[in-house]
C-alpha cells in the first residue's frame, strides 16, 4: 500500500455549520471515469467530480499515449469538513504540526483520495490545496503507462509538477511553481548522481525529511526540462518518453534523449533562483458536464462500508472493523462487512479465516471483483485436478465479469486456462493483461507460459526476457530467470515439457 499525505499551508478554511443536529446524508456521484462519495451535498459532489475529470482531460491532452483509464479505479471521498475527513484517516492527526486537507491511499482493488470541500484558495497563492491528494492520481496514470519502472526522479518529479494543476471555472493552470519545493531545492541540493540513481531503498525515499528534499529536487529538474529556457527542452523530454514507452532501459533512454545530464542539472540550479516561472494555461474541456453525472443517495450501511474500505487501505484495522460493525448493524444482508473483514484477515496472514470471509462475501452477493479474484487465489492447490481448475476458472470468470479491465484477474485466469489445456484462450487473456499493465513482470511471464504451452518457444523466451527487464523486485527477477533457465534446458530436450502451473501468489 502506498500512502501520500501532506499538510498544506496558506489556505483559508471555510467555517463549518454546526446548526444541524443530524449528519447530512452521503451521496454517490458518478462521472464518466470516477466515483465521488460525499456528505457535502450534491453540488459539491458534482463539482469535485468535474474537477477530476478536467485533470484527466488535461493529462490526456498532454500525454495522448497515457493509459488514463487502466489499473485500479479511483474513489474520491469529498468530506464536508475536517471532522468528517478525520474519520477516514485518523492517523494523520496524531502528533502532526499541520493538519491535512487531503490524503490518499491505495487498496488492493481501488485507489482512494480523501479531500475537504470546505477549503478556499486565493488566486494569488497559485497552489492547489489538494496537491498532495492529486499526486497519487497523476502518479498512477503516468507510471502505469510505461512497460518498465521509471527512474524515481522522473516519476516523482512529473507527479510533483502535474499535481499542482489548478482548475478554474474556465481554465486550468498546469505547472505553477510550488513554493515549498522552490525553498527546499534552493536550500538542499541533492547531488546529481544520487538524484538520478535513487531507488525505493535509498535513504532519499525512506526517510520523511529526505523524501521532501528529493521530491523538491525532482520537481525542479522536471519543471526545468518541461518549462525552462522558454521550453527549449520539451522536444528532448518527449523523446525521452517515447524511448521509455518503447521499453528502452531508462539509463540508455536518458543518454540518448538528453546526453550529459550535468548540463540540465547546472541549469536547474540557476533556474530555481528565479522569481518568475513559466506554466501552461489551458481552457477547460466542454466534453464533461457536471449536471449529467449520475447521483444517488447511499444507505448508512453503504457509507460505512466506503469508510471501512478506506480505513483498510490506510491500515487502520480497529476503525475499519468498527465501520464494518456499523454497516452490519444497519444492513445485516450487506456483503460489505464480510469484504472488509476478509481483507483485514488477509493482511494479518490468517489465510483460512480470510478464505472463509471472502466466501461469505461471495455468497451474500458481493459486487467487488477482488473478492472472487482473491478467493480463487486462496483456493489454489499446487497439483490441482481438472475439476479444481474448472472451479477456479469459474470463480475468476465472476471476477472478470465484474471488472473486465483487471489485469491481475486476466493474468491469473490465463494461467488457469493453460492448466486446463486451453492455450488460445490463455494467450488472448495474457496479451490483454500485458496491454493493460505493461510494466508488470507477472503478466509478461504469464504470456511466456501461454506461448510455451502453444509450442512457440522463441516468442515465449522473448516474453520472459521482457518480464526480467520489467521485474521490480528479487522475487520477480528470480521467477523470470527460472523460466529462462527452464526454457534453455527444455529446448535442448527431445520433447519440451510444460511450463508449469499457475501460482496462488499471482499478484
Amino acid at each position: 500500500m502506498t500512502i501520500r499525505s501532506a499538510a498544506l499551508a496558506g489556505v483559508f478554511l471555510a467555517a463549518a455549520s454546526t446548526a444541524a443536529a443530524a449528519p447530512p446524508p452521503w451521496l454517490e456521484v458518478k462521472s464518466a471515469h470516477l466515483t465521488v462519495v460525499t456528505d457535502a451535498g450534491e453540488k459539491s459532489g458534482r463539482r469535485t467530480a468535474w474537477q477530476f475529470e478536467q485533470i484527466r482531460a488535461a493529462l490526456l491532452k498532454i500525454w495522448p499515449w497515457a493509459k488514463i483509464d487502466t489499473g485500479r479505479p479511483f474513489v474520491v471521498v469529498a468530506a464536508r469538513d475536517e471532522t468528517t475527513l478525520k474519520t477516514f484517516g485518523p492517523q494523520y492527526w496524531v502528533g502532526k504540526q499541520f493538519r491535512p486537507v487531503g490524503f490518499s491511499a491505495s487498496g488492493r482493488d481501488k485507489h482512494f483520495i480523501a479531500i475537504r470541500t470546505d477549503v478556499q484558495e486565493p488566486d494569488e497563492v497559485g497552489q492547489n490545496p489538494y496537491q498532495s491528494a492529486y499526486w497519487s492520481y497523476v502518479s498512477s496514470v503516468f507510471t502505469h503507462s510505461f512497460p518498465r519502472r521509471l527512474p524515481e526522479w522522473y516519476a516523482r518529479g512529473v507527479a510533483e509538477v502535474m499535481s499542482n494543476t489548478i482548475v478554474r471555472d474556465k481554465e486550468l493552470h498546469i505547472g505553477r511553481p510550488l513554493p515549498q519545493n522552490l525553498r527546499l531545492a534552493r536550500e538542499h541540493l541533492v547531488p546529481l548522481a544520487e538524484l538520478l540513481s535513487a531507488d525505493r531503498s535509498s535513504h532519499w525515499l525512506t526517510q520523511e525529511i529526505d523524501i521532501s528534499i528529493f521530491d523538491a529536487n525532482a520537481w525542479a529538474l522536471v519543471h526545468y526540462l518541461l518549462f525552462g529556457e522558454e521550453r527549449a527542452f520539451a522536444t528532448k523530454t518527449d523523446r525521452f518518453n517515447q524511448l521509455l514507452l518503447a521499453g528502452t532501459d531508462p539509463r540508455v533512454a536518458m543518454e540518448e534523449a538528453f546526453g550529459d545530464m550535468k548540463l540540465y542539472y547546472d541549469g536547474m540550479r540557476r533556474y530555481v533562483e528565479r522569481s518568475l516561472f513559466t506554466y501552461v494555461r489551458a481552457l477547460v474541456t466542454l466534453d464533461t458536464r457536471p449536471e449529467v453525472y449520475a447521483v444517488r443517495p447511499l444507505s448508512p450501511a453503504e457509507a460505512a462500508v466506503v469508510r471501512g474500505e478506506m480505513l483498510v487501505a490506510t491500515d487502520r484495522p480497529v476503525e475499519a472493523r468498527a465501520a464494518a460493525a456499523e454497516a452490519a448493524k444497519s444492513d445485516p444482508a450487506s456483503p460489505g462487512p464480510s469484504e472488509i473483514e476478509a481483507e483485514l484477515l488477509d493482511r494479518e496472514n490468517r489465510r483460512a479465516e480470510a478464505k472463509a470471509a471472502y466466501a461469505k462475501a461471495a455468497e451474500t452477493g458481493s459486487k467487488r471483483a477482488h473478492v472472487y479474484y482473491r478467493l480463487a487465489q486462496l483456493e489454489w492447490l499446487p497439483q490441482a485436478d481438472q475439476a479444481a481448475n474448472e472451479r477456479q476458472a469459474a470463480t475468476l470468470e465472476k471476477a472478470r465479469a465484474l471488472d473486465p479491465g483487471s489485469a491481475d484477474t486476466l493474468s491469473f485466469l490465463a494461467d488457469v486456462r493453460v492448466n486446463l489445456g486451453q492455450g488460445e484462450e490463455a494467450l488472448a487473456l495474457a496479451k490483454k493483461a500485458v496491454e493493460i499493465e505493461p510494466g508488470e513482470a507477472y503478466h509478461r511471464l504469464t504470456l511466456a507460459r501461454a506461448l510455451w504451452h502453444l509450442r512457440r518457444p522463441d516468442e515465449a523466451v522473448q516474453a520472459a526476457q521482457s518480464a526480467l527487464q520489467a521485474a521490480d523486485n528479487e522475487s520477480e527477477r528470480k521467477q523470470a530467470q527460472e523460466f529462462l533457465d527452464f526454457a534453455a534446458r527444455a529446448r535442448s530436450a527431445p520433447t519440451p515439457p510444460p511450463a508449469g502451473h499457475a501460482s496462488s501468489e499471482t499478484s
